[in-house]
């Protein structure tokens, strides 16, 4: 749930709409005790608030000038207070800096792009078979070379028209290979990343060219492509092979049931009863929604999308887990784009091909602060460090040749080769990738190096770097400090202040009255036979635990119960109540569909609230009387002048663009 103090600052951000005027953006549109206030940043909140203001008098640029100055009075105020310095507001505004930056550390473009070819993919399916020899991330040079050859010989064949399938059959290294490499159908998401491009990227009946995996080198052929079938949501009956050989058979337990449901139609209560899936027995036999290979079930899942209608069923059939029958439960076809972008933008965050964002990411930021990947560097960085390395073993040495030098300089900042060494220390400690050789390492935690240390600056400056961050930031930044003086000035004192609300409560007395009260037992029940005997008991004296305890048995209310003092407009009291001492006609209320009895045991006519009773409205209407007060003496001793053509211009220029 959103803290009060987060939502209070959520409502001080804005959206921008219009560019503001260039030639205005650092005039200087007013100075408060010699701080100054450009116009730009005037106009942007002016037009920011625009839509989401409720008082015509606020759109009114003059008045709105007004509040804006008292605005920034009770920032400086707050600056003056040093609330900017508390530990509490420095944390929550590093948190929310930290969230929001994320959304500057990447492409956009590059994101889109994943996105749209992921949804293009999510509407297709493939039908693939594959060969693979296997060579890993860190095998020796040699084992890949000996890999590289050996499915270049399997192309070669297959260039020449070998069957693929034999091939894949006899020569392939994966566990497929048995069924001559077949993959079954399978949509986006269902491969690692390569494989999916290289499936999607081949035309029905070809095979690929040769593409590398973590697992190995590969070929992939396309036999069908179909439209996806999206998901599908469907309850099952499954009986396992018979575990005793006393026992029916799977099958003729399943063929048992079948008829059951055939003469009941009772999918569900059967599926409780005579399911072996103990997981979805419970439900009714319902499952979880899929897709296509989301079981690695094909049967199973071509019988369950083959079904047309809600509620139909299939006659019995095998699977390699047991025996079936499916019911239809809902068709999910694939969404709309923008229904399925966030959930596809997140599926890629959290997968191998976000690499892809992270490279585009870090390549601009490179050409962008003219930082390169240096072949001298690298040799240099070689030869300094040793072989311990791919044991995570390596020890820095500060007296090391070159460790004051700078490697890389990103504006005004130097990176040394200190920095790197050090940085060495610390990952290798973390990393444990399978390298083939210590150049492969020291040259990915160089290439790595650049770039965090790249993205570490421009994070560090975003504020510098991206005119949209730094509104954003410092509209939250002002809001989250805001907050904190009023909490400070205002609502703590109101609400600590107990002197001061005795006071403001005596000046104010007559606004604190009771409205006419009834001390009443109100029931309620939803049937009017039930309603009458209530009725008897209430005017017999009969008490409410007596009443409940003969209607409300066997764990079944049929009468609720509440007594209490009340406002005779109390919202459970019906509109056409007539109020008087002792027990009510039979009430019945439309919206609710319940019969009311009440017993009214007295009536309060209306009277002073003490101030322990109306304590809660005290402190709001208190807490607003120093609100007030405060915002009276905010301009005291204050020295403030508005540039009156610069406001001029600003105000012909929101007129121009509105």
């Amino acid at each position: 749930m959103i803290s009060t103090k987060r939502f209070f600052t959520i409502l001080l951000l804005f959206i921008s709409s219009i560019a503001v005027a260039q030639e205005l953006e650092d005039k200087t549109l007013l100075t408060i005790d010699g701080n100054s206030y450009d116009a730009g940043t005037f106009m942007r909140v002016y037009l920011k608030n625009l839509d989401i203001v409720q008082d015509d008098s606020q759109k009114d640029i003059d008045n709105y000038l007004d509040l804006y100055i008292d605005y920034r009075l009770k920032l400086l105020q707050a600056y003056e207070m040093n609330l900017d310095l508390k530990e509490s507001y420095k944390k929550e505004l590093n948190n929310y800096r930290q969230s929001l930056a994320q959304a500057y550390l990447t492409d956009t473009d590059v994101t889109e792009s994943l996105i749209r070819e992921a949804y293009d993919r999510k509407k297709r399916e493939v039908k693939a078979s594959h060969i693979l020899v296997k060579v890993g991330p860190g095998d020796a040079p040699q084992d890949t070379l000996k890999a590289w050859n050996k499915i270049n010989a399997i192309k070669n064949e297959l260039d020449n028209g070998a069957d693929f399938s034999k091939l894949a059959r006899t020569k392939s290294e994966g566990p497929s290979a048995g069924n001559e490499g077949k993959l079954g159908w399978f949509s986006v998401f269902r491969m690692v990343y390569p494989f999916e491009n290289a499936a999607f990227d081949t035309e029905v009946g070809k095979h690929s060219e040769v593409f590398r995996t973590d697992f190995g080198y590969h070929i992939v052929k396309v036999f069908e492509d179909r439209p996806a079938r999206g998901e599908v949501t469907v309850a099952h009956i499954m009986t396992f092979d018979a575990r005793d050989a006393e026992e029916k058979t799977a099958e003729k337990r399943i063929n048992d049931v079948y008829k059951q449901l055939q003469e009941t139609g009772r999918f569900e209560e059967l599926a409780r009863e005579f399911s072996d899936d103990m997981n979805s027995a419970s439900r009714g036999g319902k499952l979880d929604r899929f897709g296509t290979g989301g079981l690695n079930a094909t049967t199973f899942e071509d019988i369950a999308f083959g079904l047309k209608e809600k509620g139909e069923y299939s006659a019995p059939f095998k699977s390699k887990f047991g025996w079936h029958i499916v019911k239809l439960i809902e068709k999910h076809p694939v969404g709309s784009y923008e229904d399925l972008a966030p959930s596809l933008k997140e599926k890629i965050r959290k997968s191998p091909r976000a690499r892809k964002i992270t490279d585009s990411f870090n390549k601009s930021l490179r050409e962008k602060y003219h930082v390169e990947r240096s072949e001298k560097v690298f040799e240099k960085l070689n030869e300094v460090i040793s072989d311990s390395i791919l044991s995570n073993s390596w020890q820095y040495d500060p007296a090391l040749k070159m460790a004051d030098l700078k490697i890389f300089t990103i504006k005004d900042e130097e990176i040394t080769y200190a920095d790197f060494y050090k940085d060495v220390m610390s990952r290798q400690k973390k990393d444990f990738t399978n390298y083939s050789s210590k150049e492969e390492k020291v040259q990915k935690f160089y290439y790595d190096f650049i770039d965090k240390s790249i993205a570490a600056y421009y994070d560090k400056n975003l504020e510098n770097e991206n005119k949209d961050f730094a509104f954003i930031y410092d509209e939250y930044k002002e809001g989250l400090l805001l907050f904190d003086l009023l909490e400070t000035k205002i609502w703590n004192k109101a609400k600590e202040d107990s002197t001061g609300q005795q006071a403001y409560y005596d000046l104010h007395k007559s606004k604190y009255q009771w409205k006419r009260r009834l001390d009443i037992v109100l029931t309620q029940n939803t049937t009017e036979e039930v309603a009458q005997e209530v009725q008897r008991l209430l005017k017999n004296g009969t008490s409410r635990e007596e009443i409940k305890k003969q209607f409300n048995i066997d764990g079944r209310t049929k009468v609720m119960m509440s007594n209490g003092i009340v406002e005779e407009t109390y919202n459970r009291i019906p509109d056409n109540f007539e109020v008087k001492e002792g027990v009510s006609s039979i009430y019945y209320d439309e919206k609710t569909g319940f019969y009311k009895v009440i017993l009214v045991k007295e009536v309060l006519e209306p009277s002073q609230k003490t101030l322990d009773e109306a304590r809660g409205a005290v402190i709001n209407d208190y807490q607003q009387q120093l609100e007030k007060d405060w915002m009276s003496s905010l301009r005291n001793g204050r020295t403030i002048k508005v540039n009156k053509k610069t406001f001029k211009k600003v105000k012909k220029a929101i007129a121009k663009d509105a």
